[in-house]
């Protein structure tokens, strides 16, 4: 028998202070089989950290109470050595962020896209391995529930 963490779908962590996104995000993920939880600024992002054990987030640096360098920082800090590294995906509007991603202890960058593709695929990426839901149907962009439900112009 798994033990009972074995069998929990994998936890992510979404942090960005645009509450379209987080939705967006979560639906996707959601669809994909995974938990979502999103975290609207960095001490919301810290607290549920705190609280939980994720596998992985997806951080936006622009947020409205603390740097996306102090929060990577303070993840980073907060890692302890018994619990597994949680990767972080950044995933912002900004490309001028991207020469600090090694700085800030990040694993991947993305700049954030209309396309979800590149997102899912970089968190499906991450979290191989883990116990999926098959509840719902591989993600297919042309088809995707951010397209059908009309928020392609939330993003961007």
């Amino acid at each position: 028998m798994l033990p009972e963490a074995e069998l929990l779908p994998p936890q992510v962590l979404v942090v960005d202070a645009n509450v379209r996104h987080c939705l967006l995000y979560r639906m996707e993920m959601e669809a994909q089989g995974y938990k979502v939880v999103c975290a609207h600024n960095g001490r919301d992002a810290l607290l549920q950290l705190q609280d939980r054990r994720f596998d992985l987030a997806v951080v936006d640096v622009i947020l409205p109470d603390i740097s996306g360098n102090d929060l990577l920082l303070q993840i980073s800090a907060s890692r302890h050595p018994k619990n597994r590294p949680l990767p972080i995906i950044i995933n912002t509007a900004y490309p001028y962020t991207k020469q600090q991603t090694r700085k800030w202890s990040a694993d991947a960058f993305l700049l954030k896209s209309s396309n979800l593709d590149e997102l899912l695929g970089e968190v499906t990426a991450f979290l191989r391995g883990k116990p999926v839901s098959p509840k719902t149907p591989p993600h297919h962009s042309e088809h995707s529930l951010f397209q059908q439900r009309g928020f392609i112009d939330c993003i961007a």
